[in-house]
């Protein structure tokens, strides 16, 4: 393949002027990733009150994903959300969101693995406020500890993540960024690993920009979380899903088929995603951030991946809590409970593409590369979940 010479002016342009998916793809000379990027995307400012119009709010998530029938509320669990530079009115900002939508308090545990950050990007600080915020909704009893790396570095956020479950006590990892997959990525791996072998599960963010595999999702060791477009009735109540233009998914080129897709995905590679939530912006949720993005403050409708991400990271936290021990990578449990409850523990989600490759890139009956095997039927999975072996 012929290969351009663009001169460095004219790049260092275009990766001004072109989007942060570009960071998506970045890669350092040794075949590392170069760094990560958040996965949100701001459908709308509503002001200082949430848009009546529009935004779910937490507990229309619950009702939707059946949460609201269960009686664990995450008690004993703690939920650890591994963002760069962090939020300092992160607390602030969940006490605004408990208070408008009627949710518990709590305090978030804050950690600056590497110091404080000299900066804080408004990005990453809307994307730890999502975070903390869709956890909180789902498992409003479950611990929070917000891991702020001092840098999206991809060396940075894995010591993050490490520090979580080594020295924080979490069970649950959440993880909304990514980057496009590299040569390495296996030996980077065992971060993942080795937390599945002190009793942690970790959600990672499919990606938002359609078909394509990315990475951390691509660990057989995490479970990759797509996105959906969700309607509900006004009170909550499941209407249907549809698979999300934007949700990340396919076939890795890196890891190879994990044994617990076996009989699910028919192809060598490791299939992403595992499950999928709402991540359409614009069927998207309402949250809250004073730090201000674009200039703005107050309460945001926001999709993306970074939405489904944690809020399967609290439904995985209920279950936590009601187990003698926790789940050493949820995806085990997860495609055992589907092998067996499949037709009332998920939304089969049929309709919809995220591409156009085909079969690849289209959602259909059964586990597919667009939303997996589907979205939680919270009231039936998380016992199945919590009484899995």
């Amino acid at each position: 393949m012929k290969q351009k010479v663009i001169p460095v002016l004219v790049l260092v342009v275009l990766f001004a002027l072109c989007s942060p998916a570009i960071s998506a793809f970045a890669k350092e000379a040794d075949g590392q990733a170069a760094g990560f990027h958040p996965y949100f995307r701001v459908h709308k400012f509503s002001g200082l009150v949430p848009d009546a119009n529009g935004g779910l709010s937490a507990n229309q998530l619950r009702k939707a994903y059946g949460v609201d029938q269960l009686t664990s509320l995450g008690q004993g669990v703690t939920i650890a959300i591994v963002d760069a530079y962090g939020n300092p009115n992160a607390q602030a900002d969940l006490n605004q969101y408990d208070a408008t939508y009627g949710l518990p308090a709590t305090t978030i545990t804050v950690v600056y693995p590497q110091g404080r950050p000299q900066t804080v990007n408004s990005g990453w600080a809307l994307e730890s406020d999502l975070d903390l915020q869709m956890a909180h909704a789902i498992a409003p009893r479950a611990h929070l500890v917000l891991e702020a790396a001092k840098s999206a570095s991809s060396s940075n956020i894995f010591a993050a993540i490490q520090d979580a479950y080594t020295n924080h006590g979490a069970t649950i990892v959440s993880m909304s960024f990514g980057s496009g997959e590299f040569s390495s990525e296996t030996s980077t791996d065992s971060t993942f690993a080795n937390g599945n072998k002190a009793g942690v599960s970790f959600t990672a963010a499919s990606g938002d920009n359609g078909h394509g595999a990315q990475y951390p999702a691509a660990s057989p060791f995490v479970t990759a979380v797509g996105g959906t477009t969700l309607k509900v009735q006004s009170d909550g109540t499941y209407v249907s899903e549809t698979a999300w233009s934007g949700s990340g998914g396919g076939i890795s080129a890196i890891e190879k088929r994990p044994s617990f897709q076996n009989g699910f995905n028919n192809q060598s590679g490791r299939g992403i995603p595992d499950v999928a939530m709402v991540g359409d912006p614009n069927t998207g949720v309402s949250i809250y951030d004073s730090f201000g993005y674009q200039g703005q403050k107050g309460f945001f409708i926001v999709g993306g991946t970074s939405v489904s991400t944690p809020l399967f990271a609290g439904i995985l936290a209920l279950a936590d809590a009601s187990r003698s021990s926790s789940m050493k990578n949820a995806d085990i449990e997860i495609y055992n409970v589907a092998g067996s409850h499949y037709a009332t523990d998920f939304h089969d989600i049929t309709s919809g593409s995220n591409g156009g490759c085909g079969s690849v890139c289209s959602a259909h009956s059964g586990y597919d590369f667009v939303t997996g095997l589907g979205s939680p039927v919270a009231n039936k999975l998380v016992p199945d979940l919590a009484a899995a072996p």
